[in-house]
């Protein structure tokens, strides 16, 4: 069985919320897509991102 030993801190990645101002840290296995769809002319649009742990709007990370 695999088992935890540390985490690789060059994984970590940091990123403010809009919404509350919160420091945020994240990996990328917590990243997940929000949505994903086309916009008014038919080309893509959607975001990856996780909610907030603070006040549990969105935080993207990629968007397009």
């Amino acid at each position: 069985m695999a088992k935890v030993v540390g985490r690789d801190e060059g994984a970590v990645k940091h990123i403010t919320c809009r919404e509350c101002a919160s420091r945020l840290e994240y990996t990328p296995g917590e990243v997940r897509t929000l949505w994903s769809g086309k916009d008014y002319s038919g080309g893509s649009d959607g975001a990856k991102g996780f909610d907030c742990p603070n006040c549990g709007k969105q935080v993207i990370t990629e968007r397009w």
